[in-house]
């Protein structure tokens, strides 16, 4: 005798009227996909170590060093005093950006790279909930190492102020401020930059990756280097996606602390806690920042109403 089984939808993708949701559907199965890969939290676990020690080699972001009667007076920016995030940011976000495009991009082109996309077709799920989905779940991720580098700024800027007796403690506010201002900014834009562009043309996803990293790498690291020390055009330091253009306009608004005649370490301490305690303009480019990642989910947007899963099949 057989007997038949009705089942029963995921509770937690039902929605109020009943009806289970495939968008909720396809976003919990990719969450579940990525918890049962052991590999992902060994590369979650890798990443978190690097960003910790990455903050910790940084956490003396400047330093001074000076001769006055005789004696040696030394001291540094803190790494995580907002001036000091000024220098610390744009250089981990590069690591970060290095590895956002292998997270996010193949949310779809997956399917076209391990050939099942011909089962998709014989689905009734709808391609906008099949689409936003797997980019959900992948800017869900891509925000989860985000909070990663959060977390090792402040766990290893609580553990150095702890531990140390000349080391602030870091600013709240300030590092969220500029973490959602240049972190979370960038890691909207280039997760769905990647996973828009992998979509519309799935069988260049790798080449894709590629141009996104050298890109950032140069606009990030590159372009600040042949700037030499001048202070960065406004509209750079205000649209400049990496940040690296932003910090180094928003630095050049502190003093230098050897600028003053040094005579005691007492005179130079003074000095490094007030450049550490002020906080930087958020006028200019907090807010294009934030229009940057906006532009991030248009083009998402544009990806989800573009795609047609029977004509990249033809293709």
């Amino acid at each position: 005798m057989t007997t038949l089984v009705q089942a029963r939808p995921d509770p937690q993708t039902v929605t109020p009227s009943g009806r289970n949701s495939p968008l909720l559907s396809v976003l919990a199965w990719e969450l579940r996909r990525f918890r049962a890969s052991r590999l992902f939290w060994f590369q979650a676990l890798g990443i978190f170590c690097f960003l910790l020690f990455l903050t910790w080699a940084l956490h003396a972001s400047e330093g001074f060093g000076t001769v006055s009667n005789n004696l040696q007076i030394t001291g540094f920016i803190a790494g995580t005093s907002p001036e000091g995030l000024l220098h610390t940011l744009p250089t981990v976000l590069l690591v970060l950006a290095l590895f956002l495009p292998f997270v996010t991009a193949d949310g779809v082109a997956r399917d076209f790279s391990r050939r099942t996309h011909e089962l998709l077709l014989t689905t009734a799920l709808p391609t906008r909930a099949y689409v936003w989905g797997r980019y959900l779940a992948s800017l869900l991720m891509s925000l989860g190492l985000a909070l990663l580098l959060l977390a090792s700024l402040l766990g290893l800027g609580w553990l150095l102020h702890l531990t140390g007796d000349d080391y602030p403690a870091p600013d709240l506010t300030a590092v969220l401020l500029l973490w959602v201002g240049m972190v979370v900014s960038a890691t909207i834009l280039v997760s769905s930059l990647g996973f828009a562009l992998s979509t519309l043309y799935p069988r260049l996803s790798m080449l894709i990756k590629v141009v996104i990293l050298v890109a950032w790498i140069f606009g990030g690291a590159v372009i600040p280097l042949g700037e030499g020390k001048g202070t960065p055009p406004a509209w750079a330091v205000n649209w400049d996606p990496t940040s690296g253009m932003t910090g180094r306009g928003l630095l050049s608004a502190y003093p230098n602390p050897m600028g003053p005649a040094i005579t005691s370490e007492a005179q130079l301490q003074r000095l490094i806690l007030g450049i550490e305690s002020k906080m930087p303009a958020l006028a200019g480019w907090f807010v294009p920042h934030l229009l940057l990642a906006g532009l991030g989910l248009v083009l998402v947007l544009v990806a989800a109403l573009a795609f047609k899963r029977s004509r990249a099949v033809l293709n």
